[in-house]
């Protein structure tokens, strides 16, 4: 098995560390690097001291992306900024990679269309990046929502939470790409688009929002800082509201979901790794002990990994990735306009 690396910053190598343990001396690993930083982080996302990258993993690099591509790799891993994902996409799906894209899809509805062509021309695997979906609270929330024991939804409320100034301990936010407007930056795309992935999961496609958001902060960045989202579901489970709040600010960090329902109701907390519910007025309590967080992104490697070895693919799906893309295009054009904003009438 030969893998390209194209980003290999924190997430990027989470990917690295995962993939060498699970394929072992049946790996070759290529890197397209840009900046070139031999930063060696743990799975803590502390720095390795005295560690070099591309001798830890013998990775070939290459600073030219034709160059790296010519090696024929079996699989592309695009974890580089989130604003030059679809180009390189793009250019591995021609080069004959299968592709794991990591989330969000783009910073903006520029270039999905030709991504979706070169998708289709290539009959390629097309997997995007949103852990969250493995994590056993979302598992279980979903689970529950979907077992109807509880009645008609009345409302769902979801919370994302985190000081952006510790989030990379390592390196001065401002100069991270979530601070940054050119590298596809700001709360919504970078956070809040995985609360966007497993709502559109457990309860449908919404069919519109309305919603606040912008840069209410001393931050030095020239993204927005929070958002407030009023999702409108009207589906299979019913029609209700979704509220939908990301921050740059909260400590301690805060992810959290609660399903209010005619009979009850659903909290799940992913930091905590618990689920509370109501059930026959006791609330109930199930805590997930033996979670740890790399988990979800090993699952999430066994399914790309299964997907392209079946060449089945009907999970965690591009046409899925557009949809969250659509959620988040849609919310902060409702805010620049103070409309509402329909999910279908975004453009690809």
């Amino acid at each position: 098995m030969k893998i390209l690396m194209i980003g290999l910053g924190s997430i990027g190598q989470r990917h690295l560390r995962n993939l060498a343990a699970h394929f072992g001396s049946n790996v070759e690993f290529l890197a397209y690097r840009v900046r070139g930083l031999q930063r060696t982080f743990s799975d803590t996302m502390q720095i390795r001291d005295n560690v070099v990258l591309e001798e830890e993993y013998s990775i070939h690099p290459f600073y030219d992306i034709d160059e790296a591509l010519s090696q024929k790799p079996d699989i592309a891993y695009i974890t580089n900024i989130t604003s030059q994902h679809i180009p390189c996409a793009i250019r591995a799906l021609e080069a004959g990679c299968d592709i794991f894209l990591e989330k969000p899809i783009s910073n903006n509805m520029d270039g999905i269309a030709e991504l979706c062509q070169a998708k289709e021309k290539s009959q390629k695997i097309v997997f995007v990046g949103f852990q969250n979906r493995y994590h056993p609270v979302i598992k279980r929330l979903r689970e529950l929502v979907h077992s109807k024991e509880f009645g008609k939804i009345i409302s769902v409320q979801s919370e994302v939470g985190e000081r952006l100034t510790t989030m990379h301990t390592y390196e001065n936010y401002a100069g991270t790409y979530m601070a940054r407007q050119d590298q596809g930056g700001g709360v919504v795309m970078n956070q809040q688009i995985h609360e966007l992935d497993y709502i559109q999961w457990i309860f449908g496609k919404p069919e519109s929002v309305v919603a606040v958001c912008g840069t209410n902060s001393s931050l030095e960045i020239d993204v927005e800082d929070y958002c407030d989202s009023i999702y409108w579901i009207n589906g299979e489970l019913g029609h209700f509201p979704v509220y939908c709040h990301a921050d740059f600010f909260q400590y301690p960090p805060s992810r959290k979901c609660k399903v209010i329902f005619e009979h009850g109701w659903v909290m799940g907390d992913l930091l905590s790794a618990t689920v509370e519910y109501t059930k026959d007025d006791q609330v109930e309590r199930e805590q997930f002990l033996d979670f740890m967080r790399n988990q979800m992104f090993v699952d999430e490697m066994n399914e790309f990994l299964s997907c392209v070895e079946s060449r089945n693919h009907n999970f965690l799906t591009l046409e899925e990735g557009i949809i969250s893309m659509k959620m988040a295009v849609a919310a902060k054009k409702s805010s620049e306009t103070r409309t509402l904003q329909f999910i279908d009438e975004v453009n690809v």
